[in-house]
């Protein structure tokens, strides 16, 4: 939401005597503070001829606000295209999915996908190994489109925001799930399920397809009747949650919670990534790494996003890089 970037701004601007305005016509924002001067600029959600997309004007099609950076959106090769990126993470010894290009056939349960993708769509699968033909599957692109199958790692969905070589904000979220009673179908439980949604979070469209999907991976149909007690999940995406998300930052953040392990994990990884970014960019930029953390506490890297949203949280940061103040943060790995 607009007024958490607004209210963490505002916060920080109080600690440190600054001075910030924005230009309703722009929607850039002027902060001063410590004889230092800086333009941030703002990024919009849009949908675009259907179609989601991160723009930094607002418009018409503008569906959601994403922060506010000290530069403007930036391209990096490596979240450009994730077979690059998985690539870069098995050269330096980082746990990512398996891949194949098609014709090869998966010798594992896999997912197929776009290498250019984003959002979450044009994914299909789970499919069993040798289940689905990956060829038929490449078939349906576009010309354009490379696609390739990866290896389906079931766990809990992971998200980590970087400002440089910074973790300051995690997700941890689990996939959706139902629970059978013995009476209603997967359907109607669903159906329950989803009138605890937030508005603020419409669901995509395809995910009833995906649910289907979903379902058939583990011998299941949307008419059944789950036996009392019997757990099933609905989508393996991040952020097809049927309910509504946290309204703070504290309950949003599961950094302060990860475990020893999971962190040093991260911190490994953005220290890989680093390398590559501080070649390319003379001065630290936001990210997003996205992950998979398996039954066995392990993470899986999927890919990352150079220009993703901003949580609040990351304001100190940014403003402890722009006009040297501290970012007041606890002593985690990797800050």
């Amino acid at each position: 939401m607009l007024t958490n970037h607004i209210r963490a701004v505002k916060s920080w601007g109080e600690k440190h005597a600054a001075q910030s305005t924005i230009d309703v016509d722009s929607f850039q924002m002027e902060v001063k503070a410590r004889n230092r001067f800086f333009t941030l600029h703002p990024q919009f959600r849009a949908r675009i001829n259907g179609q989601l997309a991160n723009v930094s004007k607002f418009s018409n099609e503008t569906t959601g606000f994403l922060g506010w950076l000290p530069y403007q959106p930036v391209r990096w090769a490596l979240s450009t295209d994730k077979l690059l990126f998985k690539a870069y993470m098995a050269k330096h010894a980082l746990r990512t999915p398996a891949w194949w290009i098609p014709p090869v056939q998966p010798d594992q349960d896999f997912i197929f996908k776009g290498a250019m993708g984003s959002f979450g769509l044009h994914i299909a699968g789970p499919f069993r190994a040798g289940a689905t033909a990956v060829d038929e599957l490449g078939s349906s692109a576009s010309s354009k489109e490379i696609r390739y199958a990866e290896q389906f790692v079931p766990g809990v969905n992971l998200k980590l925001w970087v400002w440089g070589r910074t973790i300051f904000h995690v997700h941890v979220h689990p996939y959706s799930m139902v629970t059978g009673d013995g009476t209603r179908s997967i359907d109607e439980l669903i159906d329950q399920l989803a009138r605890t949604q937030s508005p603020q979070m419409p669901r995509p469209r395809g995910d009833a397809e995906a649910v289907v999907v979903s379902l058939a991976y583990q011998g299941c149909t949307r008419d059944e009747v789950l036996p009392s007690g019997k757990s099933v999940w609905l989508d393996f995406r991040y952020g097809r949650s049927y309910e509504s998300p946290p309204t703070t930052e504290s309950a949003d953040n599961a950094l302060p919670n990860l475990p020893g392990t999971l962190l040093e994990q991260a911190s490994l990884a953005v220290e890989v990534l680093a390398r590559d970014l501080e070649a390319r960019f003379s001065a630290p930029v936001l990210y997003s790494l996205d992950g998979i953390l398996d039954d066995s506490g392990n993470a899986w890297w999927l890919e990352v996003n150079s220009n993703p949203t901003l949580p609040p949280s990351g304001y100190p940061h940014i403003f402890s890089t722009l006009f040297g103040t501290q970012a007041e943060t606890s002593n985690f790995p990797g800050r």
